[in-house]
């Protein structure tokens, strides 16, 4: 029998449960006793019969509902003894496909999210967006409600191939292309996924139709690193194909997806020590999960106040320029360099010093001519 099936069976019996009808019916019965019970009208000992079998009753429905309960452990035991062909068979499968799908076949895969539940997804979007903290999204060009991410500053676009990319840089105008980082990553070499991005800076990590094609040991390896990349506080909201349902599990079984049960998924989340903030399936088999690291969101930006800065005094030697640049500022240039600054810090905050010595190595290690640094921050023309 297809695991698909075992599946569906589990997912009908959690359904299915006697606990309200028992609630129900057992107060109906205890009314039906009370009131033969208190009557002052008595025929033979059927009153008596009465309240024995109403025991009875309880009895068998606590039991009935225990056994039902029971019958589900055994079909999960019954699942999980026969899933691991299935972790087998999407690890194979992912390995053999490294390299042969193209970015056009990428891009016309389809996308099967129901209206109410995009609007829900946008509405949890706006929520997360904020100027204040760097953003980042993972396959943009697949992204629905791309356009809430735009808040960011800076949002960094990542995806697989340069080609991926592409589609999305014709969305933005070139005044906010500047604020925009673009990254090509592979998640199948040993190497970090994320190695070239700053640690502990992001507020909020998106990826949707993008995990939902990968498999449970990337997956994994997605959470670990995304732990890295977030602030304290911050948010990774990620669809995946949740073969806890029926119809995730036949895709599976239709080479069209990856068997990553949504059990095992929140098993390792609160390992790494996420928080579970949220998590909604669509009625066509689309999930959705939204992890917290833990802390609180917050940020000393006040303004973004970087390129103005180099707007008012573009005619100022680089030095004194540098010199001159808040905290705020260093951070913000330091993410436009995409500098790691993430141990540039006292007792958990970033120190002005530290930051401001990490970007001195920096730059007399990659030895930026002073023309260079100049016409990065240089306002573009319309």
């Amino acid at each position: 029998m297809k695991l698909s099936n075992i599946v569906r069976y589990l997912n009908n019996l959690d359904t299915l449960s006697v606990r309200d009808a028992m609630t129900t019916s057992i107060a109906e019965v205890d009314k039906i006793t009370e009131i033969v019970q208190n009557s002052e009208v008595k025929v033979g000992d059927l009153a008596t019969d009465l309240s024995t079998i109403q025991e009875g009753l309880k009895t068998s429905l606590t039991q009935y509902e225990q056994k039902l309960k029971q019958l589900r452990r055994d079909v999960q035991s019954l699942i999980e003894q026969q899933e691991s062909e299935y972790f087998a068979a999407s690890t194979t499968r992912y390995r053999n496909s490294i390299g042969y799908e193209s970015p056009d076949y990428i891009l016309t895969e389809n996308r099967n999210i129901d209206a109410d539940s995009e609007t829900h997804l946008r509405d949890r979007l706006n929520s997360y967006t904020s100027w204040q903290y760097p953003g980042m999204v993972v396959r943009p060009a697949l992204s629905p409600g791309l356009e809430s991410a735009v808040a960011f500053d800076p949002l960094y676009l990542v995806d697989t191939h340069n080609d991926l990319l592409d589609p999305v840089k014709s969305l933005f105008t070139p005044e906010y292309q500047r604020r925009l980082r673009y990254y090509v990553i592979q998640d199948h070499t040993k190497t970090d996924i994320f190695f070239n991005l700053p640690h502990n800076q992001f507020g909020f990590v998106y990826s949707f139709y993008y995990l939902d094609f990968k498999p449970l040991e990337i997956i994994k390896k997605y959470l670990d690193e995304v732990m890295l990349l977030l602030r304290p506080g911050g948010v990774f909201l990620f669809s995946f194909n949740d073969c806890d349902q029926w119809r995730a599990v036949g895709s599976v079984e239709n080479g069209s997806h990856y068997y990553t049960p949504k059990r095992l998924i929140l098993q390792h989340a609160r390992t790494v020590g996420y928080q579970i903030a949220y998590t909604r399936s669509t009625t066509n088999g689309t999930t959705w999960m939204e992890l917290k690291k833990s802390g609180v969101l917050n940020s000393i930006r006040g303004g973004q106040a970087l390129a103005g800065i180099f707007r008012k005094t573009v005619d100022k030697p680089l030095k004194e320029l540098y010199n001159a640049m808040t905290l705020d500022m260093l951070i913000d240039l330091a993410e436009f360099l995409k500098v790691d600054i993430s141990q540039a810090k006292t007792k958990r905050e970033f120190n002005i010093k530290k930051v401001r010595r990490t970007l001195d190595a920096h730059f007399e290690t990659e030895n930026y001519p002073e023309e260079t640094l100049r016409e990065l921050f240089k306002p573009k023309e319309n």
